[in-house]
C-alpha cells in the first residue's frame, strides 16, 4: 500500500515524500524501498530522481517518535510536512495480540503524537489513517462509514487492534487534528497484472487447498467476502485525499460489486486444476473430529470470512470520487485469473495443469 501511494504522488505531483522505513541502516532501508518502488512504478525512474523526490527516514512506527533519531526529527520539523499517510500495520491473522497491538494500536498513537508535535512547527493539515473495513467485526447486515463502536465482537486480534487504533483517532480528532480514515476491505493483487507483495488472507487458504489438505470446510457458498484490487485501493485513497472535503471523515474503500465465495473458489479451481473443498454449513462439520490439530489451526482464522455477509456502506467514498474519472473495476473472472496467474508465476501456488487460460 505504501509503495503504491508513493507511486501515485511521484506520477501526479512534484512534492517531496518523507518515507518512514524500517532497516538496520539507512542505506539498507533505502535499497529495500527503492526496489519495491521499481516493482510498482510503471515508468522506470532513475535512482537520482527517486533520491531527490523520496527522502528516507529510518525508524519504526512502534517506537516513540517513530524510532527516529533527533537529527531526523529535526529535519522533519523543518520540512513543512503538510500531510501524513499512516499505512503501516501487521495484517497476520494468526499473530498474537501483543505483537499486533504494538504496531497497529501503539503505532497509530505514535504517529498521532508526532502529528501533534509537527503541527507546532509547520503547515500540517491532514492525517490519512489507513484502517480496515473489518473493524466491523461480527456486526451483521450493514456497517456504515460513520459506525465504529456498535457493540461488535472481533474474529481476531487484527480486527481488534485496528478498531483500537480508530478509537485513538477519535480521541486525537478532539485534540484538533484533522484525520480522515480509509477502510479497505480484503485486498488482493493489482487489477492491471495481479501483482502483490502480500500473500495473506485468501491466498493462504488457496495454497492449503492446492495441497489437497481439506476435503470439506465450514463455509457458505453464498458468503460475500468483499475483495478489492490493491491498485484500486491506492488510487481511490490518493484521489479522495487530494479533494477538499469536510474534515474528519471515514471512507469505505470496498468493491461496490459483490462476488460470492463459491465464485472465487470456482475460478481458482478452473485455473489451478485442483478440486476445491466442499463448502458445508458450519453446524454440519465437526472440526475436532474431521481435522488434525494442525489443520484446524491453519484454517480457523479464515472461517469467519468464509461465512461473511456484512455489507459496507460507501456513501462518503462514492461522493468523494464523483467527477474524478474513477471507476471501481469489475471483479470478474479475468480479474481473478490475473491474480491467480501471478500466484503461480511467483511459485506461491502450483498448478496441476499447464494450460494457460489468461484472457
Amino acid at each position: 500500500m505504501g509503495s503504491l501511494l508513493i507511486e501515485e504522488f511521484l506520477r501526479s505531483t512534484d512534492c517531496v515524500i518523507y518515507a518512514l522505513v524500517r532497516g538496520k541502516t539507512k542505506s539498507s532501508a533505502r535499497t529495500r524501498l527503492f526496489e519495491m518502488l521499481e516493482k510498482v512504478i510503471e515508468t522506470r525512474m532513475p535512482h537520482e530522481v527517486l533520491e531527490e523526490r523520496v527522502k528516507i527516514c529510518l525508524g519504526d512506527v512502534s517506537e516513540p517518535g517513530l524510532g527516529m533519531d533527533d537529527k531526523t526529527l529535526a529535519r522533519l520539523k523543518d520540512a513543512d510536512i503538510s500531510t501524513i499517510y499512516h499505512s503501516a500495520a501487521i495484517t497476520d491473522l494468526m499473530a498474537p495480540i501483543t505483537r499486533l497491538r504494538k504496531t497497529n494500536t501503539l503505532g497509530a498513537k505514535n504517529v498521532l503524537d508526532l502529528a501533534l508535535d509537527l503541527r507546532q512547527f509547520g503547515v500540517l493539515k491532514k492525517i490519512n489513517h489507513i484502517s480496515t473495513a473489518y473493524v466491523a467485526g461480527d456486526k451483521c447486515c450493514v456497517f456504515k462509514e460513520s459506525d465504529l463502536d456498535v457493540g461488535q465482537g472481533f474474529y481476531n486480534a487484527y480486527e481488534k487492534t485496528k478498531y483500537e487504533a480508530e478509537l485513538l483517532v477519535r480521541e486525537y480528532r478532539d485534540k484538533g487534528l484533522d484525520i480522515d480514515v480509509f477502510r479497505p476491505s480484503i485486498i488482493l493483487g493489482s487489477y492491471k497484472d495481479g501483482k502483490t507483495t502480500n500473500f495473506k488472507m485468501f491466498y493462504q487458504p488457496l495454497h492449503f487447498f492446492s495441497l489437497m489438505l481439506y476435503d470439506r470446510i465450514p463455509a457458505s457458498p453464498d458468503a460475500v467476502p468483499n475483495i478489492i484490487n490493491i491498485d484500486t485501493v491506492a488510487k481511490a485513497i490518493y484521489l479522495i485525499s487530494q479533494k477538499p472535503v469536510h474534515k474528519n471523515k471515514t471512507y469505505h474503500i470496498v468493491s461496490p460489486q459483490t462476488v460470492t465465495l463459491k465464485y472465487v473458489f470456482d475460478v481458482a479451481e478452473e485455473y489451478f486444476g485442483y478440486p476445491m473443498p466442499e463448502l458445508v454449513p458450519g453446524e454440519e462439520l465437526d472440526m475436532n473430529a474431521e481435522y488434525t490439530p494442525v489443520l484446524k489451526r491453519l484454517i480457523k482464522p479464515f472461517i469467519p470470512y468464509f461465512n461473511y455477509f456484512t455489507e459496507f456502506d460507501m456513501k462518503n467514498t462514492l461522493e468523494a470520487l464523483d467527477g474524478k474519472n474513477f471507476e471501481f473495476p469489475e471483479f470478474d473472472e479475468d480479474n481473478l485469473l490475473r491474480i491467480y496467474d501471478f500466484c503461480y508465476r511467483c511459485g506461491f501456488i502450483k498448478r496441476k495443469t499447464s494450460n494457460v487460460i489468461i484472457r
